[in-house]
C-alpha cells in the first residue's frame, strides 16, 4: 500500500510516532500510514529477478522437507525455511499473479522467542505484504509497509515476541491488497532472525471513551474533523427525543461485546477517573463513504490513547431493509463502534457477516448479534488464514478479573439487549 502521511500520537504527556493504519467499515476502504522504524537493518543483498521461490544458497530439499520450488500457496505445501546457526533464514521468491502468495515453515517457537522479519523488493515494483501465523493457522502478526521516507517504505519489516508456543509456525509473502499499478507482482527477499529469551508481553487492560459531547479531532487521514454533540434527529426525524435512549443502547453493547475482556467502558456521561489512559471512540458526523473509521490497526495495542470515529448519520433508515427501531439502531452503532475499537487494539478485518470485524456487511447484519470470533481472514488483509480475536484480545487484554455482568457499568440494559437477541 502506498502511503505519504505519518501520524503523530500524544499520550500521557509523551509524544510518540506510531504506526497506524486507518479502518473504514462499510465501503472497504483501508488507508494508511506508517513511520520508519530507523534502526531496521536491510538485507545485505538486493533481489534478483525471476528467482525460484526457498531458501536462499541452500539444498532444494531437506530432511524435514522441501526448500525450494513450487507448489506453496498453502500452509499444507509450506517451503522449510533453513536456519544457519546464527538463526537466520534467508528466503527469496517471486509473487508471479495477482492472489499469489508463498507459504514458508519456520518451525517451533516458544513464548519468548523473538522474529525480526525484514522484506527487501529493491530492484521490484512488488509492494509486499508479509504475515506470521501459528500452527492452527491463525495470523498472529502481519505488516504491509514499514513507511517513513526512504526508498524501502513499501517494503515488510515485523519485529514480534512470541505469545504462545506452538509446534509450527509459518511465514506468508504475498503482495498488498492496495498495491499500485505494476506493485502486484514481482521478487522480493526476506531475512528472518529467531532468538530467544525475551520477555513475554503480558496483556494489558484498557480504558475506551465513548465520546457524545462532540469534539474537534485531528485525525490522520481526514485532518480536522468537527463533531457535534450526538442527536438522534438528524439521523431520521423518526429518532427526534430519543437520543439519550440511544447512547445508552451503544453503551450497553460495548458492555457485551467486550464483557469478557480486560476493557472498560467509560462515556463523556460517566467519564474515567482523572489520570486514566484511554482511547476514544466519537460518535456523530456523516460521511458519505463510511460508518466509521479507525486511527490504525494498533497491532498489540501500543499506543493507549488512539481514536477512532463513529458517523452517526450515516446510519439512515434506507440502508435497513426496514426501519430499526431505536433500539435497533443502538445496536448498530454499538456493533460499528465496537469494530472500530477492536481496530484501536489490534485487530485487523475478517470475512463473516456473524463477526465483529466483518467488513462486508450489509447495514441488517450491525443490528444482529455480532461477536468478537475466530473468521476467515478478509482479503484485503490476506486470503489465507484466520484471525481469532478472543485469543488476540486474551494475549493484549487479557481476560476481565470477575467476568460479572451484574458488576459492570450498564448491567441493566446489558441484560435487556440480551434479550433483545434471545439470550
Amino acid at each position: 500500500m502506498r502511503l505519504d502521511a505519518a501520524v503523530y500520537s500524544y499520550c500521557a504527556s509523551a509524544p510518540r510516532y506510531v504506526e497506524c493504519l486507518a479502518a473504514l467499515i462499510v465501503m472497504s476502504a483501508i488507508t494508511g500510514c506508517g513511520t520508519d522504524p530507523g534502526f531496521v537493518p536491510p538485507p545485505t543483498n538486493g533481489p534478483t529477478t525471476n528467482v525460484i521461490d526457498g531458501n536462499r544458497d541452500a539444498p532444494s530439499t531437506g530432511m524435514s522437507g522441501k526448500t525450494s520450488g513450487e507448489p506453496n500457496g498453502s500452509f499444507l505445501q509450506a517451503i522449510v525455511a533453513v536456519f544457519d546457526e546464527e538463526g537466520t533464514a534467508r528466503l527469496q521468491g517471486t509473487v508471479a499473479d495477482v492472489g499469489d502468495l508463498d507459504v514458508f515453515l519456520l518451525g517451533p517457537l516458544s513464548p519468548g522467542d523473538r522474529l525480526i522479519v525484514d522484506a527487501d523488493t529493491t530492484g521490484s515494483l512488488l509492494d509486499i505484504s508479509v504475515g506470521i501465523f501459528d500452527a492452527a493457522e491463525r495470523l498472529v502478526y502481519n505488516n504491509d509497509d514499514r513507511g517513513g521516507s526512504s526508498a524501502r517504505f513499501l517494503d515488510s519489516y515485523i519485529e514480534w515476541v512470541v505469545r504462545h508456543g506452538d509446534d509450527r509456525y509459518y511465514l506468508v509473502a504475498t503482495h498488498s491488497a492496495f498495491a499500485g499499478s505494476g506493485g502486484y507482482t514481482g521478487t522480493y527477499k526476506i531475512d528472518v532472525q529467531a532468538s530467544g529469551g525475551f520477555a513475554v508481553p503480558g496483556p494489558v487492560g484498557q480504558a475506551l471513551l465513548l465520546d457524545f459531547d462532540g469534539a474537534v479531532v485531528d485525525f490522520p487521514t481526514l485532518g480536522l474533523v468537527t463533531l457535534d454533540p450526538f442527536d438522534a434527529a438528524p439521523i431520521s426525524p423518526f429518532y427526534r427525543g430519543q437520543t439519550e435512549t440511544i447512547k445508552e443502547v451503544i453503551r450497553a453493547v460495548f458492555e457485551q461485546n467486550f464483557g469478557p475482556f480486560n476493557v472498560d467502558i467509560w462515556t463523556t456521561d460517566d467519564p474515567p477517573p482523572s489520570g486514566t489512559q484511554f482511547s476514544t471512540v466519537y460518535f456523530g458526523g456523516f460521511d458519505a463513504g463510511a460508518f466509521g473509521i479507525a486511527e490504525d490497526v494498533d497491532l498489540y495495542n501500543v499506543d493507549f490513547c488512539d481514536d477512532a470515529i463513529i458517523f452517526t448519520e450515516s446510519f439512515g433508515p434506507h440502508l435497513f431493509s426496514s426501519v430499526p427501531t431505536a433500539l435497533e439502531l443502538g445496536i448498530a452503532i454499538g456493533n460499528v463502534g465496537s469494530h472500530e475499537a477492536g481496530h484501536l487494539l489490534g485487530l485487523n478485518h475478517v470475512d463473516d457477516d456473524h463477526a465483529l470485524m466483518d467488513d462486508q456487511s450489509a447495514a441488517d447484519a450491525f443490528i444482529e448479534d455480532q461477536e468478537f470470533m475466530e473468521a476467515p481472514l478478509s482479503s484485503d488483509i490476506m486470503s489465507i488464514g484466520t484471525q481469532d480475536a478472543v485469543l488476540l484480545l486474551n494475549e493484549i487484554v487479557g481476560l476481565r478479573p470477575d467476568d460479572d455482568p451484574a458488576q459492570r457499568m450498564g448491567s441493566a440494559l446489558f441484560t435487556s439487549h440480551r434479550r433483545f437477541w434471545g439470550k
